[in-house]
């Protein structure tokens, strides 16, 4: 099982030190070749016990730390192509994201919709662009929908929001955004529900949200941007159910 996958299913159970160690290992894989990859350099390297590094690849779901070193390294992939390589993150990217939509509350959010009177987007960075796709998606079907990405915009319309009138989408892929959890706190005050669309688990926004939707786990690279695709599906997702209840009332 490739290791996005086994960190999608398996990150809930990370305590908030052991994300913390997963992300730094993610965000810095440069540092370490396959034979420098042990334990003990990991540990040195990021001021953690040896306990802690066994324990994560232990809750990743990992029998053994050299299997999740193989993993890491990708070794089981060395004697494939580069565009077989590709194409498979790639389905199973959708496939994993869409399994996770299907485990989502998306009836009673759709029924939250066909209610509210306006959805307010919120989302900074690539989840920005995302943003502005769905809202035009709503804006075609004819519901009233506004998209903001800068923090200042985002304070002043989440203090005219009103719980009987609005349903807020939340776009964080870390869940932890500290301007969007500005707005999240504004939300919850005013009693406005919120969905929120992310790859975290456990993330501080969980607590803060009514509605939750997880995708699969991307990773960034310098050759390969992540495009928020699994945010698209689902939010892709989430419009094509809208329209089938919309049809349906109709």
């Amino acid at each position: 099982m490739k290791l996005h996958r086994r960190i999608s299913e398996n990150s809930k159970y990370l305590t908030k030190l052991e994300k913390e160690l997963l992300q730094l290992l993610l965000e810095n894989s440069t540092l370490f070749t396959y034979d420098s990859f042990t334990i003990a350099n990991i540990s040195e390297k990021f001021s953690v016990s040896n306990t802690s590094v066994h324990r994560l690849s232990k809750k990743l779901g990992y029998k053994s730390f050299i299997q999740f070193k193989d993993d890491y390294f990708r070794r089981d992939e060395l004697e494939e192509t580069k565009p077989s390589i590709d194409d498979t993150d790639f389905v199973n990217l959708m496939l994993d994201t869409y399994k996770l939509i299907k485990e989502a509350d998306i009836d009673e959010i759709v029924d939250k919709m066909m209610k509210c009177k306006r959805i307010t987007i919120y989302g900074m960075g690539m989840s920005n662009y995302l943003g502005k796709i769905f809202q035009i998606k709503l804006q075609l079907l004819g519901i009233p929908a506004e998209q903001h990405d800068d923090s200042r915009f985002m304070r002043l319309s989440s203090r005219i929001l009103n719980k009987d009138d609005d349903l807020v989408f939340m776009l964080s892929r870390s869940g932890e955004t500290p301007e969007l959890l500005e707005v999240l706190v504004e939300t919850n005050l005013r009693g406005v529900d919120v969905v929120l669309i992310t790859e975290s688990r456990n993330s501080t926004f969980e607590k803060l949200c009514k509605y939750k939707v997880y995708t699969a786990y991307t990773q960034d690279s310098d050759s390969n941007i992540d495009t928020r695709l699994n945010f698209h599906i689902a939010m892709d997702y989430i419009i094509k159910k809208f329209i089938e209840k919309y049809e349906e009332k109709r």
